[in-house]
């Protein structure tokens, strides 16, 4: 059996940059043009956002708890990914926002989150949530109006049929208890001795040698121990402490064609990323500045913390409207963790909880105010869009990750409005490439944007940024 399968996998399971305000690149774009060259726009009662090849909603809910302070209009988010099984995860993930807060509150709510998102290995617990909520979503893409019930913002109507009956698919696999046919644990293993081959044994030297020569410098809050434990065995979010994490997460299955012989054969497994980890997205950076406070050198608080509370932030907001007031430790307690999510008493928890949904006076956010919208689009938009005339000139701001970028010659743009800033995301968190490799890229994705009619990067100059955001040339 061969696959030619690098580190960051065939299935984009995460970003590789972490979450965007893409309202707020939209306005600095709009600032840096001035008033006597601002482009024109094509009037809509909504602020139409394109996301391809995203891999998760992190800009989703980043735009969204910020969408007020740029926009009266609602925001319509199109998203298009390369699989279905990163479909899946949409749904699920939209559905957990939508939990009542009978059944689940905040601080569950996200330690839930965190644990599909980016473990192999979840809490018995969990798988089975995961289970009866896959019952849940079975029946949600079978019956459109139980999906508005459940969750209202989520639209799956542009989907193909046979795209529905294949996340139905997915959907019973997700309720499988014999873990013989996804043993996550075992999968990983084989990854890591294909991808590393002769250095397997000395493995800890490899993890080790990416964490110091790359991923240090440019993510120092994601902690040695923390990025090395997750290379071991795929295990990023241990937030309940002591708990046993040993049920397999069957959201990380996927199927994948691989040669044997002179035949194709498809093979599930785990086919995502095993080098920069799911940290990136909402573990890096934050406006909480506190959470990189170092202590004799040392961050005192870790990526796990800060995705936590990055997600806190953000949920607490797309539910209630209103900023997140984490409960207070003082700096003696946060220097004795040196890392360790700090335990939340029975009294925080109930205020907590008091803002999730459930009691009238909390659903004020964006979520439930009628200001969002996310339609699925078919897996093959991205090559296909662009000959729509439904689509033609009307995406305000268009987001294209690294994988996906190459779309832009295949009459994507067409879809772009008179006034449209274009977001990409780079390889500065792709570990695997060498430096020169990441600023070539840079000068490649440049020229791309330019050819159809970009200019100026919005954001600001860095040697290896994350993003490059550019406007209209008018």
């Amino acid at each position: 059996m061969a696959a030619n399968i690098d580190g960051f996998g065939a299935v984009t399971w995460w970003g590789f940059s972490p979450a965007l305000d893409l309202g707020d690149l939209k306005q600095k774009g709009i600032a840096k043009q001035g008033p006597a060259t601002d482009p024109p726009t094509v009037q809509s009662d909504v602020v139409n956002v394109l996301l391809v090849g995203a891999a998760d909603l992190r800009h989703v809910f980043k735009t969204l708890v910020h969408s007020h302070k740029y926009t009266n209009k609602p925001v319509h988010f199109y998203v298009a990914e390369g699989c279905l099984e990163v479909y899946a995860r949409h749904l699920l993930f939209l559905s957990l926002l939508f939990e009542p807060s009978e059944k689940m509150g905040l601080q569950e709510r996200v330690e839930l989150f965190l644990e599909l998102y980016g473990n192999t290995l979840v809490r018995p617990a969990t798988a089975d949530y995961l289970r009866e909520k896959a019952s849940q979503l079975i029946k949600m893409v079978t019956d459109e109006e139980y999906l508005k019930q459940c969750v209202p913002i989520l639209d799956i109507s542009l989907l193909k049929y046979k795209e529905r009956d294949f996340l139905e698919s997915i959907f019973k696999f997700w309720r499988n208890r014999d873990e013989k046919y996804f043993d996550v644990a075992k999968l990983w293993e084989h990854r890591l001795r294909q991808y590393l081959g002769q250095r397997y044994d000395s493995r800890s030297g490899a993890f080790d040698w990416d964490y110091n020569m790359h991923l240090s410098d440019m993510a120092p809050v994601v902690g040695s121990r923390e990025y090395q434990g997750w290379r071991e065995g795929g295990v990023a979010f241990r937030l309940r402490g002591d708990a046993p994490y040993t049920s397999s997460n069957m959201t990380l299955a996927s199927g994948l064609l691989l040669k044997e012989g002179a035949d194709k054969v498809a093979r599930r497994g785990y086919w995502g990323d095993i080098v920069s980890s799911p940290y990136l997205s909402f573990g890096v950076e934050s406006h909480n500045e506190e959470l990189f406070t170092r202590h004799n050198g040392r961050h005192i608080k870790t990526s796990s913390d800060v995705s936590e509370y990055n997600l806190l932030s953000l949920f607490h907001r797309l539910i209630t409207g209103e900023e997140y007031a984490p409960p207070t430790t003082t700096a003696e307690q946060e220097t004795s963790q040196m890392g360790v999510i700090e335990e939340i008493d029975e009294e925080q928890e109930a205020v907590i909880n008091d803002k999730t949904p459930g009691s009238e006076h909390s659903l004020r956010g964006p979520l439930f105010n009628g200001s969002c919208s996310v339609t699925l689009l078919p897996l093959n938009s991205p090559s296909e869009i662009g000959r729509k005339e439904k689509f033609k000139q009307l995406f305000d701001v268009v987001y294209l990750s690294n994988s996906m970028v190459h779309h832009l010659a295949s009459g994507i743009h067409t879809t772009f409005s008179p006034g449209c800033t274009l977001v990409m995301e780079t390889a500065k968190f792709m570990l695997d490439l060498k430096k020169d490799k990441r600023v070539e890229y840079v000068q490649k994705i440049t020229s791309m944007a330019t050819s159809v009619g970009f200019k100026i990067p919005v954001l600001p100059s860095e040697d290896n940024p994350s993003h490059l955001a550019f406007i209209r040339d008018t």
